[in-house]
């Protein structure tokens, strides 16, 4: 790993978790098609960072690290929780199981690969 310009990557990660939170705030407000975009805008910003840290010579653990939470918010959290308000939640108890399956299998998958 290098050191360079570590803050541009970085922001554009945090860019990407916040589009992945506004995703999970959007899907609470059931307004599901704003969600599906911001996970999409999440998709370009997780692109981007791990792009321009390679670029810049600025790659880091602990980026690699913040890359993978962003991950599980964006990739994780905010698709369950829109699954679960579109079509779990009349399942009760299974569906919020479900949901949350869909969220363990995500951090277990990240966790391994890090």
């Amino acid at each position: 790993m290098r050191k360079g310009i570590y803050i541009l990557p970085n922001s554009l990660t945090m860019c990407g978790m916040f589009a992945g939170f506004y995703a999970i705030l959007a899907a609470l407000r059931g307004d599901y098609v704003p969600a599906a975009w911001a996970i999409m805008i999440a998709v370009v910003f997780d692109g981007l960072d791990g792009w321009i840290a390679r670029l810049t010579n600025s790659t880091t653990r602990f980026g690699i690290e913040l890359d993978s939470l962003s991950d599980l918010v964006s990739f994780g959290v905010a698709p369950a929780v829109i699954l679960y308000k579109w079509s779990l939640l009349k399942f009760g108890r299974i569906g919020w199981a479900a949901a949350f399956l869909f969220v363990a299998c995500g951090a277990l998958r990240l966790a391994r690969y890090n």
